[in-house]
């Protein structure tokens, strides 16, 4: 291991005639930029400088470099000037103390968050002097943080290059607790009317207590901006006291050295710490370099123009997001100023994974505040159905718990969450106009549950999420799907429902007996073969003031279908009523009431006000244990079939017979509606009718042959 040197805090830069290579920050600038050695940065110094003397230069050593890993580690070189002098911290501070460092938060890791989120308030104050064109010390100094990790002295460093402080900001700042800096220069800002609003995090002022959970000791050198500030160290144990110190070699900003308790060690690992910092730091706006290395790479899109990211941009930040390799089918980012301060960005994957049985998604969306994670997996932003969306939310105006780990229960928060679901879901309908042949190719195949789940699940959004149902049409072609907006731009005037029917494929949708009296009306049904889709067009119950209807239970508009109109009504009134009474003798266990109708048309008989088909199948999946008792059914037949006539007079002759028939039309119907469980039960029945009805064929032949 080699020890660079350089002259951190000593120095000063002679634009003219001068250069004297000082600080962390200008060694690993050079270092990082140009690719130089210490030795090749010494002898370009040397260039500008007469004489640099070489004692001093290793006498201001801050920097250890590890050639063989390629790390840069932060050294104390610092030195104490005067003697300590003892404060006691204000704020009744030994309790209040005790309960930042072991209670405020849940997981000490986020030490690291807090300590960042400061070090980034310190640079932004340096840009605002930037901004405003005011004098401060060491120009030079890049607007960085730098953190070091030291396995073996069980240390972890944070350094930036900032505004510092001096000894009575110091008292002010880290002697008083829930006092905030930030939200004083945030007061100053607003009472100038300043027009710029720096990029701030802090609020609170409690943020830098919580390394008390992690450290057993720490020390603090700081050195203010304000030209000819003098450096001093900070020392606390956190047990209620402090000691401020004059001290030498402090370069302008702020150096925290944390020294780590026996159960906290683990955040003297490098990659802990980058774990850390890429979990909730990854987009401050300033470098975060570890060991010398830059760890936020990635820029943060949802705080960039619009314009100026491509899709390749897209692309990279929804993979970093998701953790995935496909590529995001659609993007959304929204911004607004009023009534919230969102900037915000949302990815649509190609795929999800619980189609795999993968078991349910986490929420996608994380949400920060200034470009700081508050909380990864949100699951109280956007509704549950939304899960497959992967982004990211920026809100200034979000109120924060006291540890910015958790949001105060506020309405604020459903606010937000109400703006970006609208927004979301007029994307989505955007999309849809776009590009239809997309939207249903990609998205609708791909996400239709979780549309059907909103409605199902979500009575505030279910009128928004009814545009985006597809469904195959009796008006489409086989495998084309139109939206509900399209079936009632083809409504007529009178017609005042949206019928619908629920059917495993379309072959069996255009043989249904529900559907035949429509068929013959021209009255367009939309044909839905999901299991859950029932319970979508029942939870919907209307689309632009049309009632949903299954035309299992409805009439068809308009009365009688021509066929009925057309036929002969062979059976009399007091006939059919004779008959229906025998037929419900025959099935007294099975039927409730026996009606005619004239809704069908190639169709003896149909159930009709039945229990949904799809409902029973989920009650059985939910309890197989428990029997699903069929209850009794309203029958409705068709008194001008060939087969109803016919058994009207088979009754009289052959009652046995007659019951068979009886018994599989009522069958028949369960099938047709999709009732019958288990149809192996009617094998039996099936048998004796056609062993009767074989056997009269080939009594009738018999008779024919002798007579000829």
């Amino acid at each position: 291991m080699r020890r660079l040197s350089s002259a951190l805090g000593t120095s000063r830069l002679v634009a003219q005639s001068t250069l004297e290579v000082r600080g962390l920050a200008s060694t690993v600038s050079l270092n990082h930029r140009f690719g130089l050695s210490f030795p090749q940065i010494k002898r370009s110094a040397r260039c500008f400088s007469s004489e640099v003397d070489k004692d001093a230069e290793i006498a201001n050593t801050s920097v250890t470099s590890t050639a063989a890993q390629n790390e840069v580690l932060i050294e104390e070189t610092e030195t104490i000037k005067s003697a300590p002098v003892k404060h006691e911290f204000k704020s009744e501070t030994s309790k209040l103390l005790e309960i930042v460092a072991h209670s405020l938060y849940t997981d000490r890791e986020v030490f690291v968050r807090e300590l960042i989120s400061n070090a980034s308030d310190a640079l932004e104050k340096i840009r605002h002097l930037q901004l405003k064109n005011e004098e401060y010390d060491d120009k030079y100094l890049d607007l960085e943080i730098h953190i070091s990790t030291d396995d073996k002295k069980k240390t972890i460093t944070l350094q930036d290059f900032g505004i510092g402080m001096s000894d009575t900001e110091l008292i002010e700042n880290l002697g008083t607790i829930a006092h905030s800096g930030t939200q004083e220069f945030l007061k100053k800002l607003e009472a100038s009317s300043s027009p710029d609003k720096a990029n701030l995090i802090g609020q609170f002022g409690v943020g830098f207590y919580s390394c008390f959970m992690a450290g057993k000791r720490v020390r603090v050198y700081s050195r203010s901006a304000h030209p000819g500030s003098k450096g001093y160290c900070w020392t606390s144990d956190g047990s209620g006291a402090y000691t401020i110190a004059e001290a030498e070699g402090v370069t302008r900003g702020t150096k925290i050295i944390i020294e780590l308790r026996d159960n906290a060690q683990e955040f003297s690992k490098k990659k802990t710490i980058e774990n850390i910092i890429r979990k909730y730091s990854n987009f401050v706006g300033f470098p975060i370099r570890l060991n010398g290395e830059r760890i936020n790479t990635v820029k943060p899109l949802w705080m960039l123009p619009k314009g100026s990211i491509t899709e390749s941009d897209h692309k990279d930040f929804y993979q970093f997001l998701s953790k995935s390799y496909d590529e995001p089918l659609y993007h959304l980012h929204f911004t607004s100023d009023s009534p919230l301060s969102i900037r915000s960005i949302f990815y649509i994957p190609e795929q999800h994974t619980e189609k795999y049985g993968m078991g349910k998604m986490e929420p996608g969306i994380s949400l920060f505040s200034r470009k700081v994670l508050i909380q990864g997996k949100m699951g109280h932003l956007l509704p549950d159905w939304l899960r497959f969306i992967k982004g990211v939310v920026d809100c200034e105006d979000v109120p924060l718990h006291l540890s910015r780990e958790h949001l105060q229960d506020s309405e604020l928060i459903k606010r937000l969450g109400n703006v970006l679901t609208s927004r979301i879901l007029k994307d989505f309908q955007e999309q849809a106009r776009k590009d239809p042949k997309k939207y249903v190719d990609k998205f609708w195949n791909e996400f239709a549950n979780f549309v059907k789940e909103g409605i199902c699940t979500d009575m505030k959004w279910k009128d928004d999420l009814a545009s985006l149902l597809r469904m195959e049409s009796s008006n489409a072609g086989d495998g084309e799907l139109v939206s509900l907006d399209d079936y009632v731009a083809r409504m007529t005037p009178d017609q005042t429902h949206i019928y619908y029917l629920c059917v495993p494929s379309r072959p069996l949708a255009l043989l249904s007996p529900y559907y035949e009296g429509f068929k013959q009306k021209g009255v367009e049904v939309l044909f839905l073969y999901a299991g859950m889709d029932d319970f979508v067009m029942q939870n919907l119950v209307e689309y632009q003031g049309k009632r949903m209807a299954s035309v299992e239970s409805a009439e068809v508009p308009g009365g009688t279908s021509k066929a009925a109109d057309e036929e002969e009504v062979v059976m009399g009134e007091k006939e059919v009523e004779e008959f229906s009474k025998w037929m419900k003798s025959v099935l007294v266990d099975k039927v409730s009431a026996i009606r005619p109708t004239q809704r069908l048309v190639s169709s003896p008989a149909i159930v009709v006000d039945h229990e949904s088909a799809s409902f029973r199948r989920m009650m059985k999946f939910a309890d197989p244990s428990r029997p699903q008792k069929l209850p009794k059914q309203r029958l409705e037949i068709n008194t001008s079939h060939p087969i109803i006539i016919k058994l009207n007079s088979v009754r009289r002759l052959n009652p046995a017979f007659a019951s068979l028939i009886a018994e599989q039309v009522f069958d028949d119907a369960l099938i047709a509606a999709g009732l019958l469980e288990d149809p192996r039960a009617m094998l039996g029945r099936l048998n004796d009718i056609m062993e009767t009805a074989l056997a009269s064929t080939s009594g009738r032949k018999e008779k024919h042959d002798q007579e000829v």
